[in-house]
């Protein structure tokens, strides 16, 4: 029977778990909050996705997200009595409970079908994790398993246009042969979880950084260093080095505490520029691979950034899921010889159409002929102009034309030809900016992609006010401006380098 006196255990405290054993008890005695685990724009689609698939099950029985927590249990207990198929089904058995996206009766073999709806592209460990899951509750509530089952995306699809059609969008997977295939793996994984559970029912936890699973590589990421390396808070930055891994680990074992700390010999050559740059406080610079990288740049040179939506319900037509389609770009062109930065951008505010054409046409004029391009990540930039190419062919000549004069301005901070210590062994955008200019992405009320992904789609989805959508608008070309004029920063700054040096 269920224990009302024992904190519940959840699936989402078995992933943890099996993650970090000490975010698990952190989480579970209060110590921290627990982990958000929302991802930006997810929830706008995440409606009309479960529709698509509950859908395909149209006799089945619902437990309302309205109903008190007690009633569902009871009412999920009295339908599988009746042997009704039931979406939402809330499980319990002793302190473990759990919620089934779908729990089907198979009338023919007598028993039940576990189903997860997610829209994903592919099957991962922490989905076959979270079947097990169920799978022992509901084995402890004496249900007779016969199968596991997933509804993905089909990540191949491309949307036609008009109603998306399931059987053509939706990817049906039954995944009982994984699930047996694995089952000593998932079994080993519950009996680790049971005894973690047993240990620490009685008995104070030990934290500790060090013995925790390999999964938890980085002090950065840990959930609190105060539990889990207490007294060695302020030795996070050894896990800074570039392509440290597992090495940084060892190190904090071997107890070096920081840059200086780490002797040369088990640093590779560019952890040895970091290491340097952190000592010294100057930022390093090779100038014969910047001379090579920038050999062929022209006179007149463009800074490129594209915002998109990648949803994955597709929008428009000729569009696959998860597909980044641009509606707003920034474009900062700047002339060398005369020393004049031009602004031009482009927002796509029709929100019942497809931005792709407006974009490309737009852009097909403010950006010259034949002159260099900088984007950061280029690969990005490139793939939204081929792609939209592709689907609308009039713009293949264009794409021709410029694919070639792309220059991707992260590399030289990737390969570490230069490098600043306020950068933290970072290559992003957001970090590397503020290392050589005022500029930053803090006063802005946009601040990364992802969110302006998710800004696009709430006008889209028409979850904002008039006012609201306004100063979203605003919002986006400030964000895709900054980036742009960020690339030009940087470009300028390497150009006074060379110059200089």
């Amino acid at each position: 029977m269920f224990d009302p006196s024992l904190t519940p255990v959840t699936k989402s405290q078995f992933l943890q778990f099996l993650r970090c054993a000490n975010a698990f008890h952190l989480v579970k005695q209060g110590l921290v909050p627990k982990p958000s685990s929302a991802s930006f724009g997810g929830h706008l689609e995440w409606g009309e996705f479960l529709q698509l698939c509950k859908n395909q099950f149209p006799e089945s029985q619902t437990i309302e997200r309205t109903m008190e927590r007690e009633e569902s249990f009871q009412k999920t207990s009295e339908w599988i009595s009746e042997k009704k198929s039931i979406f939402h089904a809330h499980l319990r058995m002793g302190q473990f409970v759990s919620t089934v996206e779908y729990l089907e009766y198979d009338s023919e073999r007598e028993g039940w079908i576990l189903w997860d709806f997610r829209p994903i592209g592919s099957l991962k460990q922490d989905i076959l994790r979270s079947f097990y899951f169920h799978k022992k509750i509901a084995e402890g509530m004496s249900l007779k398993l016969v199968g596991f089952k997933l509804i993905r995306i089909q990540t191949k699809y491309i949307y036609p246009g008009g109603q998306i059609q399931p059987e053509d969008y939706l990817l049906i997977e039954d995944i009982t042969p994984r699930m047996d295939a694995e089952m000593g793996t998932r079994e080993s994984e519950w009996e680790q979880f049971q005894k973690e559970i047993d240990k620490t029912t009685e008995q104070s936890v030990q934290f500790s950084f060090l013995d925790s699973k390999p999964s938890c590589r980085s002090l950065k990421t840990c959930l609190s260093p105060t539990h889990c390396a207490k007294g060695k808070e302020n030795t996070k930055e050894i896990f800074d080095f570039r392509d440290s891994s597992e090495l940084a680990k060892g190190w904090f074992a071997l107890g070096y505490n920081s840059y200086e700390s780490v002797p040369n010999s088990e640093l590779s050559p560019i952890q040895r520029i970091q290491k340097e740059a952190h000592i010294t406080g100057k930022t390093y610079f090779d100038r014969t691979n910047f001379e090579n990288y920038l050999t062929n740049v022209t006179k007149t040179v463009a800074f490129l950034d594209f915002e998109s939506i990648n949803p994955y319900l597709p929008l428009y037509p000729q569009t696959r899921p998860f597909q980044h389609v641009p509606y707003l770009y920034s474009l900062h062109i700047w002339d060398s010889e005369k020393d004049l930065l031009t602004h031009k951008t482009y927002l796509h505010e029709d929100l019942g159409t497809d931005p792709r054409v407006s974009v490309l046409t737009q852009l097909q004029k403010d950006l010259p002929p034949g002159i260099t391009i900088f984007s950061f990540n280029d690969f990005f930039e490139k793939l939204i102009i081929q792609e939209t190419a592709l689907a609308f062919p009039e713009f293949l000549e264009f794409w021709e034309g410029v694919k070639s004069m792309f220059i991707d301005l992260a590399m030289p901070f990737k390969k570490l030809w230069i490098y600043h210590p306020g950068q933290n062994g970072k290559a992003s955008l957001k970090e590397i900016l503020p290392c050589f200019s005022s500029e930053n992405h803090v006063g802005l009320s946009i601040r990364e992609g992802q969110d302006a992904n998710y800004q696009y789609l709430r006008l889209i989805k028409k979850q904002v006010t008039a006012e609201e959508k306004k100063r979203v608008l605003e919002d986006l070309i400030a964000y895709c401006k900054l980036d742009s004029y960020g690339l030009f920063i940087i470009y300028r700054m390497l150009q006074e380098r060379l110059s200089v040096i």
